[in-house]
């Protein structure tokens, strides 16, 4: 931040601390055992909706998973990563192996919620929907950052499966947006910090 910027009268307290929430923001995936409060949760979600939203559309579903549905998610981890494993050609016995330790780290997880997008027929609303839960998500992450939590937004094959969309309830009509994970982070994990300064991205037009 610029000296010059630093004594404008934008560098308020509050300012200082949202500035501080998305820099500070890591994705970390390596928890403590410690459970997430349920009223924590239903607050992060609270500000996650204060997203910007085109024509208040509200597009964003969450699934908070929780309870015996957590086990299940890890079940759904291990078969879906045993499967891929061999389909990529690993020993079964590799296979068997790798996709024992990818559900014991689901179901050391803390807390995971599912967010979804009910998709709009109209491929313009759709687009701007999408925006509006991945910013949406963001909230999310950053009020959890805030609260002291660590969060990891995930798309990948367990996100995607249609099984998981069916385990939490989700209408044909949605589609995954993100399994985030939240909980207390683990001290001794240290989360890589890259970013590209946004001068090096970006053209003033006058």
């Amino acid at each position: 931040m610029s000296e010059e910027f630093a004594m404008t009268d934008y560098n308020t307290a509050s300012f200082a601390a949202v500035a501080a929430a998305i820099r500070d923001r890591r994705t970390i995936k390596e928890f403590v055992d410690q459970p997430v409060p349920r009223d924590l949760i239903a607050a992060l979600l609270d500000l996650a909706v204060w997203a910007p939203n085109h024509k208040m559309t509200e597009p964003w579903r969450f699934y908070v998973i929780d309870g015996a549905a957590r086990t299940r998610v890890s079940e759904l981890a291990r078969t879906l990563r045993y499967k891929k494993l061999l389909a990529s050609g690993a020993e079964e016995h590799v296979a068997t192996r790798r996709a024992a330790e990818f559900a014991e780290q689901w179901a050391q997880v803390p807390a995971i919620v599912f967010v979804t997008q009910v998709v709009d027929p109209d491929p313009f609303v759709e687009r701007e929907d999408y925006g509006a839960v991945c910013c949406a998500v963001q909230n999310l992450m950053l009020a959890a950052h805030a609260a002291g939590l660590a969060t990891f937004w995930g798309t990948g094959d367990l996100a995607a499966a249609r099984p998981l969309a069916d385990l939490v309830g989700a209408g044909e009509n949605e589609r995954m947006v993100g399994l985030i994970r939240l909980g207390y982070a683990d001290p001794a994990v240290k989360a890589p910090v890259k970013r590209t300064d946004a001068g090096k991205l970006t053209r003033w037009v006058e």
